[in-house]
């Protein structure tokens, strides 16, 4: 079964008073919702459009006196069910950026929960802490969260899946204020397929590596400006200067205890026992910290090294679960012939929902639901675990630094309990106090340079990194740049089945466009939003313009049925087939062609939905159809309190 699947299998719609205003089932294949002008078909759509994620506030009156939409879905396999509800302000206006609502199973088990399955709340936009319902979707589409401007949203890809009548015919695209041609170029990669998870990803570190290697560059130059002389960001440097000031230390302290010595035998006196204790006192209190900025490195260490055993188990589980679901598509599809316990023939059945063994109803869809659902969950854990393991690399490069001068200022207080054991009373006290006067003044440049070198070794380590960010950054962009190159000749192999599709649509319009029966040229410009023939500057009729554009937007929903690589969800729905004057019988054309040629493909592998005024005898008794034939007396939305 193709991958990156949508299927549409029910739409209920709840009045303000909790009536239900519209409740339909929908099949695999061609759905089409007929009735009169104004009958409220396009209302329909835009609920679809609503509940899939689109941002979508201009409903109708009667629209606006509905207050939730749900609809159960299909996702490769996944059977879930979404609720959406029609939040309005003060004036009126519908909030288009509401939340959706997920429940991990149908619609009919949706309404009366078991204990073990709720509700989850997912809002428009993505946060540090919670994945928007795009983000949902997406993984369970197994589409990459693409950036364009901003993180690709389900409203962006929709803009392409759905054919409205309200865009002009120009616009390929749904249309939108402040549309962008980076996002329109990234919907269309992401749906042919051409924007590949991995390239995907290294342009994601990229755009990380880039902002690291920019934040490090201007710590780097704030600190040099900061310490003018670049031998005092030399650990070395800094280092042979400490050394040097204790060897000076040690001088002054020879000095001192040979005046002493000379005077009388070593003694301890009262006050040397009072310093011997004061400098013991100050030694317990710095070996303290030493043992503490140590044992804060081994743990923020064993973190570390926890954090990537733990994201390298859950990126396995993650494997595991996708290879589960694709072992439970492989076994069940084999055939039992014969029981296993008795080893007889078994029985065949009519009815394909039933199991052959045990003649009970199915559940095609749990297993992959559930781990769907964990896969969901543990790709969370996983982006919260590398967040937490970035800051913990850090803070250990700062606390290996801090270390380093702590143990200086140790062995420096260290030096003068041993030269206080050894301090005896001298009989030359202004020639003492001098010598304790410069061994204090030394002491103090000791000091200055011990906190001087903590930053020369954080400047090191830092300008290490920036090394390393810098290799990294340039192995990205040759990469990417590739890795595109590459995928320029798959984006032209898949544009050319898109072309193929399109030219079968034009070639059998009816004989009303010289240039479209004669077509042996289409193009579509997913950068700039338009379709064309040989010459992009070509201007047709309204109603040929909007058979060109409804031809571009099919053409690629039927090259996605063709093609097992293309992320297109073998989705799309029109909102009326008939739209900018175009004739009865050159929509129903239309309409018979594209139904013929979706007769070459297994009807379980794709759906499509369209409104139409426009229906043909045959289609009208077909069971092509969804719900009645609606007029303004028989509206689509029931149970509203007035519906003009």
């Amino acid at each position: 079964m193709m991958q990156n699947n949508l299927f549409v299998k029910e739409l209920l719609i709840y009045t303000e008073e909790g009536r239900i205003a519209y409740n339909e089932k929908f099949h695999k294949g061609v759905n089409i919702i007929r009735g009169d002008n104004s009958s409220g078909k396009s209302t329909i759509t835009h609920f679809i459009f609503f509940v899939l994620g689109g941002a979508f506030g201009e409903f109708v009156p009667e629209a606006r006196q509905c207050s939730v939409v749900q609809a159960e879905i299909e996702i490769n396999g996944a059977t879930i069910t979404i609720k959406r509800e029609l939040i309005k302000d003060e004036h009126g206006s519908i909030n288009t950026k509401s939340p959706i609502y997920f429940f991990w199973g149908c619609l009919e088990e949706s309404k009366n929960p078991p204990k073990d399955k709720f509700w989850t709340k997912f809002e428009y936009n993505t946060t540090q802490k919670k994945k928007s319902f795009s983000n949902v979707l997406f993984e369970n589409l197994g589409f990459p969260l693409v950036k364009a401007d901003n993180n690709l949203t389900m409203h962006q890809i929709l803009r392409l899946l759905y054919i409205d009548q309200e865009s002009p015919t120009s616009s390929l695209f749904m249309y939108e204020h402040f549309d962008s041609q980076i996002t329109r170029e990234t919907v269309s990669d992401l749906l042919l397929g051409v924007y590949n998870e991995e390239l995907y990803e290294n342009k994601k570190r990229l755009v990380v590596a880039e902002k690291e290697f920019s934040n490090i560059k201007s710590e780097l130059k704030a600190t040099e400006q900061f310490f003018k002389d670049p031998l005092t960001l030399n650990p070395s440097h800094v280092k042979s200067i400490i050394e040097s000031k204790r060897e000076g230390i040690k001088k002054i302290e020879d000095e001192i205890i040979e005046i002493k010595v000379n005077k009388k035998k070593a003694e301890f006196h009262k006050g040397d026992k009072l310093e011997f204790q004061e400098l013991s006192r100050i030694a317990i209190k710095q070996r303290s910290k030493v043992l503490k900025t140590e044992n804060r490195i081994d743990k923020i260490s064993y973190e570390i090294e926890d954090s990537q055993y733990f994201i390298n188990t859950l990126e396995d589980k993650i494997k595991a679960l996708r290879n589960s679901i694709q072992t439970r598509d492989f076994l069940g599809g084999l055939q039992l012939d014969y029981c296993p316990e008795c080893l007889t023939d078994i029985k065949p059945i009519d009815d394909p929902k039933l199991c052959k063994l045990c003649k009970e109803t199915k559940d095609e869809s749990h297993g992959v639901v559930k781990a769907r659902r964990m896969e969901q969950e543990i790709g969370f854990q996983i982006k919260e675990s590398k967040e937490l393991l970035a800051l913990d690399e850090r803070k250990l490069l700062e606390l290996q630094a801090k270390y380093n001068s702590n143990l200086v200022k140790l062995e420096q207080i260290q030096i003068r309990i041993n030269s206080s054991v050894q301090d005896v009373k001298s009989y030359t006290e202004e020639v003492l106090d001098k010598l304790y006067g410069d061994r204090g003044f030394i002491e103090g440049e000791i000091l200055q340079f011990s906190t001087m070198l903590e930053n020369a070794e954080l400047y090191e380590k830092l300008k290490k990194k920036k090394i390393d960010l810098d290799e990294e950054v340039k192995y990205l962009k040759g990469y990417i740049y590739n890795t595109e190159k590459k995928h320029l000749s798959l984006k032209e192999s898949i544009n050319k089945k898109v072309r193929q599709e399109g030219l079968y649509l034009l070639n059998n319009d009816l004989d009303r466009q010289d240039e479209f029966k004669n077509a042996k040229e289409f193009y579509i410009d997913y950068s700039n939003n338009l379709t064309f023939l040989s010459n992009k500057y070509s201007k047709y009729s309204a109603s040929s313009n909007f058979y060109l554009k409804v031809t571009a937007r099919f053409s690629i929903f039927l090259a996605s049925l063709s093609i097992d690589s293309m992320r297109f969800p073998r989705f799309i729905f029109a909102d009326n087939m008939e739209d900018k004057g175009i004739e009865l019988k050159r929509a129903q054309n239309l309409q018979k062609t594209l139904i013929n040629r979706l007769f070459d493909f297994n009807p379980e592998s794709y759906q499509m939905i369209y409104t139409t005024s426009y229906i043909t005898e045959e289609l009208n008794k077909s069971d092509l159809v969804v719900g009645e034939y609606y007029t303004k007396e028989n509206p689509s939305l029931k149970n509203i309190l007035s519906q003009s």
